[in-house]
């Protein structure tokens, strides 16, 4: 392993460049060229995501994040040990990390392997476009997440995500008719249908497991002959969820249409494959003892796991409790220790045979 001395150069750099996203453009480019200065072979793919790799060797591991963040600048700042900026923690600094720890392995340890970096846009919204990009063009053998953990700890899994809009339509009826009912109605008929639904499922589950239902938005309205009511609602689902009878809850009230936006499993590692026994090593030779999570949130994990059946977890370095957060920043030391575990563990990780 080569001597490194402690700089958050790089990672300030990246949070200098404001990133949200829908407007990843200027901030890819510049990344990509900044990595082929450091020897990377780098380019900006069709998607608009940053490709990177180094390394020459048969096993790939992907380096999978994001260069999106959600919207709202934070002046980059250093106060005292606190590094503040928007992606400090979600998720620039496991990006970050994720170079600096490759860049740290000298030949021996490099030998055999291609690290492959994946700077995905579009993260933070409804259409994970970048990683749906990335999972046809790439087929790594391990896979590391960069979510923010915390550096002693790993993410074995997440929950999963279906995002829907729902609508009710009729013709135009006055209000003092018989036996009216507005359209707002329905929609919470099929509403109620769909907390009771969950409501009698979650009973004894644990929270990973559970269906948690959200109602984002509702609205309603009327033209010349039309009457209408729309809303849209998030569920985050577990493992052994059974997202169709989901479904069928809301659409089981008559004239509700049901709009799947976005559908996305849970999911989770086995806790006891390569790459994660590489990260509990490389944790406990830091003389710490690793924590195992699981989150209630997606990532891009959620996207590309059906088509990489590859060993994968999520890691990085910061508080998640800080994610969007206009106070968002990450404690230099808590960074320091995240590049030094990554490079342990990609060193650690074997080659194909």
């Amino acid at each position: 392993m080569r001597a490194r001395e402690a700089s958050s150069e790089l990672l300030r750099w990246m949070l200098e460049q404001y990133s949200p996203s829908h407007q990843e453009a200027d901030f890819s480019r510049a990344l990509a060229e900044k990595l082929e200065r450091r020897g990377w072979r780098a380019h900006v793919d069709e998607m608009g995501n940053t490709v990177a790799s180094l390394g020459d060797g048969d096993t790939c591991v992907a380096l999978l994040g994001h260069i999106d963040t959600v919207p709202g600048d934070i002046p980059v700042r250093l106060e005292g040990t606190r590094l503040f900026g928007r992606g400090a923690v979600d998720a620039k600094g496991a990006l970050a990390a994720f170079i600096e720890a490759a860049e740290l392995l000298d030949d021996s340890e490099r030998a055999g392997k291609r690290f492959l970096l994946l700077g995905c846009v579009e993260e933070e919204v409804a259409i994970t476009r970048g990683a749906l990009h990335a999972r046809e063009h790439h087929r790594p053998d391990f896979v590391v997440n960069g979510e923010p953990s915390g550096a002693h700890a790993i993410t074995l899994g997440y929950k999963g995500l279906v995002r829907l809009e729902l609508e009710y339509r009729a013709a135009r009826k006055h209000t003092a008719s018989r036996n009216y009912r507005a359209p707002a109605e329905h929609l919470v008929d099929a509403w109620n249908a769909l907390r009771r639904r969950c409501d009698e499922r979650n009973a004894g589950c644990t929270l990973f497991e559970q269906d948690l239902p959200s109602l984002l938005s509702f609205h309603t309205g009327t033209d010349h002959d039309t009457e209408w009511a729309t809303a849209s609602i998030n569920i985050r689902t577990g493992p052994t969820s059974d997202v169709d009878a989901l479904l069928a809850c809301l659409t089981s009230v008559p004239d509700v249409s049901v709009k799947t936006v976005s559908r996305k499993g849970a999911v989770s590692a086995e806790g006891n494959d390569p790459l994660t026994r590489a990260f509990k090593q490389s944790i406990r030779e830091r003389g710490a003892r690793p924590t195992l999570r699981v989150k209630t949130g997606t990532s891009d994990w959620n996207t590309v796991a059906d088509t990489w059946a590859v060993p994968t977890v999520a890691y990085g370095p910061g508080d998640s409790a800080l994610d969007h957060t206009p106070d968002e920043h990450i404690e230099l030391g808590e960074y320091e220790e995240g590049v030094a575990v990554l490079a342990r563990v990609l060193a650690l990780l074997p080659n194909k045979v």
